[in-house]
């Protein structure tokens, strides 16, 4: 029979994805009595210290809801399950991931993932959707160990082209947490993801190809009236060479540049693209591959 104190812990539950405590059964009026009865006739179930109905789905949502109810009132969802609800591009996980404050230790439930941390400030965790979830440039950082470098850095320049966080957010975090795994990883993708970059990158690309003749950002006029600034062109193969940093990689950047790439050709120009790893990495090949362009445009 349902009572009225039912359904006040109904209308508590649904605010929580089906999930209550001993506490709100007792705040709708329930005796703990009646708490332990269904508990023990199975119409209600623990998942540590929340409670659900046997009846209720589980779902994602009910679970993070129940892992934050047992981690206690100072944790938040964190790395791949902050990421998905900040909505990054992340693999997908079967595990509920949540940090707490270094001195609290909560008891292991089945697919829950617990990160201990000394640096769990307020200021660090906020309410998304009326859940406890860490700031996407904490859930950034602590992504950096279950990414490779480029995966870490494209999802830090979404964050930030979103407006979810700053570069001074990210640096801030990378070295609140340097030491820890994944630092070094975080290091990297933030030098790629600095907006400085593309101008640090494009300067060791010059004096990568000083001796080719080509002309730093050079313009060129084109057919529809616009102008291009070319990195680097060389005007007599109608070449651009282009420095690509990772912004380069991130998807709104890839549509803008296809756009005038093809402006470019329609004006006889091609565009060549180097990013980092061809830069830095490669740069024999690089400037061999520079070298084969010019040849093949030259009469």
């Amino acid at each position: 029979m349902t009572t009225y104190g039912d359904v006040d812990l109904g209308r508590i539950a649904r605010g929580q994805a089906g999930i209550f405590t001993r506490a709100d059964a007792s705040e709708a009026g329930l005796p703990e009595c009646e708490v332990r009865a269904r508990l023990r006739s199975g119409l209600w179930v623990a998942a540590g210290r929340a409670l659900l109905a046997a009846t209720t789905p589980e779902t994602m949502a009910t679970r993070e809801q129940a892992a934050l109810v047992h981690a206690g009132p100072d944790a938040a969802l964190s790395h791949l399950s902050a990421a998905r609800r900040w909505r990054f591009d992340v693999p997908a996980s079967s595990e509920v991931w949540v940090t707490v404050p270094w001195s609290r230790r909560p008891g292991l439930l089945p697919a829950l993932r617990v990160v201990r941390s000394k640096h769990l400030p307020g200021s660090a965790v906020c309410r998304l959707d009326g859940v406890r979830v860490v700031r996407p440039a904490r859930a950034v950082a602590d992504l950096a160990l279950h990414l490779d470098e480029r995966q870490l850095t494209a999802i830090a320049l979404s964050a930030m082209q979103r407006e979810l966080c700053t570069y001074a957010e990210l640096v801030h975090w990378q070295q609140v947490l340097a030491g820890r795994p994944g630092t070094a990883v975080l290091r990297r993708a933030l030098e790629e993801a600095d907006p400085a970059f593309e101008s640090i990158l494009s300067a060791e690309f010059g004096r990568l190809v000083a001796d080719e003749g080509l002309v730093p950002c050079l313009e060129v006029r084109l057919s529809d009236g616009g102008r291009v600034v070319c990195d680097f062109g060389h005007r007599a193969a109608r070449i651009d060479f282009e420095a690509d940093g990772a912004a380069y990689h991130s998807g709104l950047q890839v549509g803008r540049d296809k756009r005038r790439d093809r402006r470019m050709l329609r004006a006889g120009w091609i565009t060549v693209r180097y990013d980092a790893d061809d830069i830095r990495r490669h740069p024999r090949e690089t400037l061999a591959d520079v070298r084969r362009h010019i040849a093949l445009r030259l009469p």
